[in-house]
């Protein structure tokens, strides 16, 4: 994993908003490699003088935009690779995705989730890259600007002389979102998505309730 040191030092060398977008991109380009880039975004909206989170965040989606950009045009690359069999495979998970990877696209982006299989996937498959590119940025944007913003309020609650307490208490809420999100069962969710619509979606959650529906997946296992 690359060291937050070093993505600081090319925000700093870089310069103010311009710095957190080339740490952005950065942070997004490299596929399947975690770098650490929003605990960038969260130090600079948190003891940077002047620093507006709203906009740390704007800049930061747009940059994290452009780095998975790159990595869907990789994947598309490679789906000249594959092979026929796999390319009917790609074919068939387009349809059951249908009208739904732009969605995709953006609960992954907009959560602390490994979000380059599902890109990798769409990238494979064709998918459209302007509808791609909107959904993995208003992602990306969404959880750059909650960073930020978490960033600030946490400094200002605990005081920034207080700078391990402040990272402790983001740590502790990272983990939290990263479990909940692991617990939910989002292969089923685009399933149904895909081949009923948000008619059955939405029908699915009434029949087993929301709880029920949204974590299936420890059920299921226990009925085995």
């Amino acid at each position: 994993m690359i060291g937050v040191d070093w993505l600081l030092s090319i925000a700093e060398g870089v310069g103010g908003y311009l710095g957190i977008f080339v740490v952005s991109v950065i942070g997004n380009l490299i596929p399947f490699m975690p770098i650490p880039y929003l605990v960038a975004v969260y130090l600079y909206s948190a003891y940077m003088p002047g620093s507006n989170p709203f906009l740390v965040g704007i800049v930061s989606g747009l940059g994290g935009g452009v780095g998975k950009l790159a990595v869907y045009y990789m994947s598309r690359g490679a789906a000249m690779l594959l092979s026929e069999e796999k390319r009917r495979e790609m074919e068939r998970l387009r349809q059951v995705i249908g009208n739904y990877g732009a969605l995709a696209v953006f609960i992954f982006a907009a959560t602390p989730s490994p979000d380059d299989v599902v890109i990798a996937a769409l990238g494979l498959m064709g998918y459209d890259p302007l509808k791609f590119f909107v959904a993995v940025t208003a992602g990306k944007t969404l959880i750059s600007i909650l960073t930020a913003y978490t960033g600030r309020i946490v400094v200002e609650a605990v005081g920034e002389e207080n700078f391990w307490l402040s990272l402790g208490v983001s740590i502790v809420l990272f983990i939290a979102v990263m479990v909940l999100m692991t617990l939910v069962n989002w292969s089923r969710i685009f399933e149904v998505l895909g081949e009923r619509g948000w008619r059955g979606l939405y029908e699915e959650i009434r029949r087993e309730g929301v709880i029920g529906f949204l974590f299936s997946r420890r059920k299921e296992a226990r009925n085995r």
